[in-house]
């Protein structure tokens, strides 16, 4: 059992422990390290005894993790002295651990769930939805919103970079001119623009969807990476942060197929 196996063991755990709050009103969801550990030893049961510390280390590591996210928390509600080997669940937990893709609260797990499907992205858009995905977990939305915004406009500069490599001459000279050293939303203006010219040349699949990933994702992402990157005030939403780190996979292969058709 590699450690993604574990910890979504883990986090089955949690959900069974809500699910058995709700069903059963007077039932305390609080549970020792022990009860993680017991989850375990039937994996363990092959392993040799000496290897079984490394395999209880990445368990504890794994509820530091999500103690360091705010989703637990050492000890339990009633005893004010109580600490380690309780384990209570937070309010911020109780929500997180309920929602059907868990995926934004697991940094690690969404990374690798990026690559493997968009295993051409670069590493500069890595490491802005990086710091994105980790600022979330930590709370600090105007942080995941404006790094998320950056992580969304490098992918937007590609995609014209491609395109302006794929129109022909005299178009092509024409089209840089109109971008060269502008801002990202009067390049993608000029972009959208020239680009409607060109939508029926592409696959159906591409066809139908380019509206909604770059006129309606690319520009919302951009609207509240502006917001959050402004004294305005604005108290943003970690419901609309969570649902744009969810689609941003799929963005991200929508913009990456379409380069792939421009290279072609």
């Amino acid at each position: 059992m590699d450690r993604l196996e574990i910890k979504n063991k883990i986090i089955d755990f949690f959900r069974k422990q809500l699910e058995l709050k709700k069903s059963q009103q007077n039932y305390r969801h609080q549970v020792q390290m022990g009860g993680l550990y017991e989850l375990f030893r039937d994996s363990l049961k092959d392993v040799p005894g000496y290897k079984h510390d490394e395999y209880f280390s990445v368990v504890r590591e794994i509820v530091q993790e999500l103690i360091n996210t705010g989703f637990l928390y050492p000890g339990t509600p009633s005893d004010f002295n109580s600490s380690y080997p309780w384990l209570s669940i937070t309010t911020h937990g109780a929500e997180a651990f309920m929602l059907e893709n868990w995926l934004p609260y697991d940094p690690e797990g969404y990374l690798r769930a990026l690559s493997e499907k968009v295993p051409e992205i670069d590493n500069v858009t890595l490491a802005y939805i990086g710091e994105s995905i980790a600022a979330f977990n930590r709370r600090h939305l105007l942080s995941a919103t404006i790094t998320l915004g950056v992580a969304s406009e490098n992918l937007m500069l590609i995609l014209i970079e491609a395109y302006t490599n794929w129109l022909k001459d005299p178009r092509k000279t024409k089209f840089q001119k109109r971008v060269e050293s502008r801002w990202i939303a009067t390049q993608y203006k000029e972009f959208k623009q020239e680009f409607t010219t060109d939508v029926k040349s592409l696959p159906k699949e591409l066809q139908s969807d380019w509206e909604i990933y770059l006129d309606g994702i690319f520009n919302f992402v951009r609207l509240n990476r502006n917001d959050a990157g402004h004294p305005t005030g604005k108290e943003l939403s970690t419901k609309v942060v969570y649902a744009n780190l969810q689609i941003f996979n799929d963005y991200a292969r929508y913009i990456f197929d379409l380069i792939d058709f421009l290279n072609k």
